[in-house]
């Protein structure tokens, strides 16, 4: 089979007509050529559309490989004991801030993402068959990949570093994982060029709906308090983000003629281009995590709560100097952020083991023998850390 896409060339090659591959092409009896496409580029992006399945896929694999890193480091830190208050080894290392800041926002992480992946498979899943929805979803997917790619190579260097030496055993997986969280931020497309094709499919749904007088952007909701502690709050500062960063990158690609606008956005404009896709991703995100909060059970809604709330406090503890100095956080409030956030991982600590077990892995899945019994699996000669059957 061979594809009809003018991309592909033969040099002394005979391809029979009867094997093309010519749902969007055809080439006539005679040697023409017609597309229902038109346009080179238009033909290669419709193309490379069929990339989006993929796409999913690999951040449905970072997924994985984020619950599983995660599921055996907070299994070890809740297992291995060091020195406590009273002088003995009787506190799981679980307990100590310093392990709760690590790994409770990289808990929070995954979840926000898995419910942000869940509702974009559905939405590439049931298109509406007029395509008008096509556009939409190819940006989703483009942005989705990336988040879960950049998380579980995060993750799974925090968790490793977390579980000390023993986390650097190969018996106990985050370098298996880590391998192919690097293949992931590459397959399918690199992580940052897909960023560019994000912000600029983005950026021109918010100019075509400014021009025909439509908001492109949710709307934020009033709240009567600021508090760091308010979810709506919380999720109102993640969109003005938003939309503060494609307006700016607007305004600055807006001073230049067409004929510059390669210059300045290849050249120029990089930082400001990577961030607003982001801020776009993690917006998309936490409207889907506030979806799930809407519609879950009740008994769901406290724990899920905490982990909303650390998620989008996450966000700010990164960008803390960009909201402070576009003057989207107050000063007094940003100062608040870091104890707001320790408070959250404090409280949700206690149920961290809780929430990986509902990532539903079994012991066979995990295999790292630190998740497991990983004092018997210390017992006798274990080959070099290398038989991990024990």
């Amino acid at each position: 089979m061979v594809s009809t896409m003018p991309s592909c060339f033969f040099d002394n090659v005979r391809a029979p007509r009867e094997n093309l591959l010519n749902k969007y092409s055809d080439v006539s009896e005679d040697g023409t050529f017609t597309s229902t496409i038109e346009g080179i580029r238009s033909r290669f992006l419709t193309v490379a559309d069929q990339l989006l399945s993929g796409r999913i896929c690999i951040a449905s694999m970072s997924q994985g490989g984020a619950k599983t890193a995660l599921t055996i480091a907070m299994r070890y830190a809740a297992s291995r004991l060091t020195v406590g208050p009273s002088g003995k080894s009787d506190t799981p290392i679980l307990k100590y801030q310093l392990q709760q800041r690590a790994l409770m926002p990289l808990l929070a992480s995954t979840y926000a993402i898995n419910f942000g992946l869940d509702y974009i498979k559905d939405r590439w899943a049931f298109q509406k068959e007029d395509g008008s929805e096509h556009k939409e979803v190819v940006t989703m997917c483009c942005v989705i990949k990336p988040l879960a790619a950049w998380n579980v190579e995060n993750l799974v260097t925090i968790a490793r570093e977390r579980c000390g030496g023993q986390g650097y055993l190969s018996c106990n997986r985050f370098g298996t994982i880590l391998g192919s969280a690097h293949a992931s931020m590459t397959a399918e497309g690199d992580n940052s060029v897909l960023m560019q094709k994000v912000a600029k499919e983005r950026g021109t749904v918010i100019m075509n709906d400014m021009m025909q007088q439509k908001n492109p952007f949710p709307s934020t909701k009033e709240v009567k308090t600021t508090s760091l502690n308010n979810r709506d709050h919380l999720l109102n500062l993640i969109i003005n983000q938003e939309v503060m960063l494609f307006q700016e990158l607007g305004g600055n690609l807006s001073t230049v003629d067409k004929k510059d606008l390669y210059n300045k956005w290849m050249f120029e404009e990089s930082d400001l281009i990577q961030a607003a896709a982001r801020a776009y991703g993690e917006r998309l995100i936490c409207q889907q995590f506030e979806n799930v909060l809407q519609t879950c059970e009740d008994s769901l809604k406290p724990i899920l709560d905490k982990l909303f709330r650390l998620y989008m406090l996450t966000i700010l503890e990164k960008n803390l100097g960009w909201f402070i100095t576009s003057e989207v956080l107050p000063l007094d409030q940003a100062k608040r952020v870091a104890a707001a956030t320790s408070k959250l991982c404090a409280e949700i600590a206690p149920e961290a083991l809780a929430l990986c077990d509902a990532f539903a892995l079994t012991d066979a899945m995990i295999s790292a023998p630190i998740a497991l019994d990983w004092v018997k699996y210390n017992i006798g000669d274990n080959q070099g850390e290398l038989d991990s059957k024990y």
